[in-house]
């Protein structure tokens, strides 16, 4: 964890706030397109995309920035944290790469399908032609919620693993504390999606993406305050 490194931690702090900005920009998004509810088939899931495909087309596109945008930070938590402890932070870096990647390109690949397939439905110009687009949709229906809840528990479980070194690390018990009961209400909220009756894990499942967002943004302030100092150990500018 030496100097050699600022420019990374420098880079991942700026890229950690805008990743948290993004998920509460998500969150809006979500709760916008979903404000009459969850559809409960794959036709009314193509009729609500189809009525609001710009969002629809935004909101998983700025997941999938917010991913890439994650992955320069992820590497730049686990040279930080792994002084504090290797283990956790090689084994919540891991974790929390395989979500990035996961999430690209399987829930949001997914997700972004089933716009498309909203798109042709909704230009359908007779039944047998809309079914056929409704058949197409129904396995990527099928699967978005167990695809959702991956999504979703498998960030927030190495998120939570980082938690461990953080506190004993420049980013401070605080934020360690605050990190790890996020990522608990991300991991539990998870399953919302293949418990659709229970209310609080509806509710933890809408409350975490804001406010793990507002970790990462956390962490990427401290992440480039951390930068800054090391550039003052070598004599440099920040």
């Amino acid at each position: 964890m030496g100097p050699s490194w600022k420019g990374l931690y420098r880079v991942g702090g700026v890229l950690s706030v805008i990743t948290g900005i993004s998920g509460l920009l998500a969150t809006l998004g979500g709760a916008t397109l979903y404000k009459s509810g969850y559809p409960s088939n794959a036709t009314a899931y193509l009729q609500l995309v189809a009525q609001h495909q710009g969002l629809a087309n935004g909101l998983w596109s700025l997941w999938i920035i917010g991913d890439l945008l994650g992955i320069a930070p992820t590497v730049a938590m686990y040279l930080v944290l792994r002084r504090y402890n290797r283990t956790y932070a090689l084994l919540g870096s891991l974790i929390a790469g395989l979500y990035l990647f996961y999430d690209m390109s399987v829930t949001e690949l997914n997700s972004l399908t089933l716009v498309s397939l909203s798109q042709g439905y909704a230009s359908a110009t007779t039944d047998a032609l809309r079914a056929s687009y409704v058949a197409a949709a129904t396995y990527g229906y099928a699967a978005l919620p167990l695809q959702t809840v991956l999504s979703f528990g498998i960030g927030s479980v190495g998120w939570l693993l980082w938690c461990i070194p953080m506190a004993k690390s420049v980013f401070g018990p605080r934020t360690a504390f605050y990190g790890a009961i996020v990522n608990v209400i991300g991991i539990v909220g998870a399953f919302a999606p293949i418990v659709p009756s229970s209310f609080i894990l509806g509710i933890l499942q809408f409350l975490a993406p804001p406010t793990i967002g507002i970790w990462f943004i956390v962490i990427g302030f401290q992440l480039y305050r951390h930068s800054g100092q090391l550039a003052n150990m070598d004599g440099t500018t920040p």
